[in-house]
């Protein structure tokens, strides 16, 4: 097993020493990093507010979900930008092993309980991202069929509910107690009412927001036409769940752009350009989020023990 993570490691390192050669060669790492001169900083700024909104509204969904008290919000921030940051640097996903460990630090929540609503988060963004999207695409050619969409989106999240009680009945099916306790987890999600609606709708604010800040880079250093911007940024994001790419993410991401945007016959030099920035972006505003959910979490636990000091 370890000499298998090794030669994963391994390919990782690789994977992005090449993309780094490739870069070189075909842009420039000098003109590349340059042409962010072209932002005034007022679209700076919104494209960073936009994206740290998103990791906001993700703190938000977990407080819903878990019904957590608002005063505990800023730990909340801190977790969710931690785990995003881990998500973004580690391959296969392997940085979703944090959630449930960083809840179960904060919150004394349960590994199985932190699980299934980390997997009920995941289907929702795979459906917030997916149909936002496309709607966007479809919308450009058809508006009618976009608004069949949407409504295809709506009967199926209405529908979810009744999808997660098949899955309980047939996990209580068996004779397992591991599959008896998951089907109990499974039981109490919320995916019905008002408590999975907040939950819906804040998964769509933070795709929207993220989705807006990425198309805000794209159509800012290119000439992708909204339609071939959103495909590219979709795809591209969709990546992360490939089982190999390079470390951070390197060079999965950047082919998956690509060949998205291979597909409207787009040069690959100005698609590879585009790709890189856009991931460098990405990866930069992990951080400075990071930073900030570190930040805000210590000077809220230093004024809460101010406050109990002086009580």
């Amino acid at each position: 097993m370890r000499r298998a993570h090794l030669l994963k490691l391994l390919l990782s390192v690789v994977i992005l020493v090449i993309t780094l050669a490739v870069v070189e060669y075909k842009i420039g790492w000098y003109s590349l990093l340059t042409s962010w001169q072209g932002f005034s900083a007022g679209t700076l700024a919104l494209l960073a507010i936009l994206s740290l909104s998103s990791n906001a509204l993700r703190a938000l969904r977990i407080k819903i979900s878990f019904e957590l008290p608002a005063a505990r919000y800023p730990k909340m921030f801190y977790l969710s930008t931690n785990h995003n940051l881990l998500n973004n640097l580690l391959p296969m996903r392997t940085g979703e092993v944090a959630f449930p460990v960083l809840i179960k630090r904060y919150f004394g929540i349960g590994l199985m309980s932190s699980s299934s609503h980390l997997l009920l988060y995941r289907l929702l963004d795979l459906i917030a991202l997916l149909s936002i999207a496309g709607i966007l695409a479809v919308w450009q050619f058809n508006s009618l069929a976009a608004v069949g969409l949407a409504l295809i989106t709506v009967t199926g999240l209405l529908l979810f509910d009744r999808v997660k009680r098949l899955v309980v009945w047939l996990l209580g099916r068996f004779s397992s107690p591991k599959l008896t306790k998951l089907a109990q987890t499974l039981a109490v999600l919320p995916t019905r009412g008002g408590h999975y609606g907040a939950i819906v709708l804040t998964t769509y604010a933070v795709w929207l927001t993220k989705l807006l800040a990425f198309l805000g880079v794209v159509m800012q250093l290119s000439q992708l036409t909204l339609v071939q911007a959103v495909t590219s940024v979709a795809v591209a994001d969709l990546s992360s769940i490939l089982p190999i790419h390079g470390v951070a993410g390197s060079g999965t991401f950047e082919a998956a752009f690509v060949l998205a945007g291979k597909f409207y016959a787009i040069d690959t030099s100005t698609l590879l350009k585009v790709a890189v920035q856009l991931h460098l972006f990405l990866l930069l505003m992990s951080f400075v989020a990071f930073a900030l959910g570190w930040l805000v979490a210590n000077v809220f636990c230093r004024e809460t023990s101010l406050q109990a000091e002086t009580e």
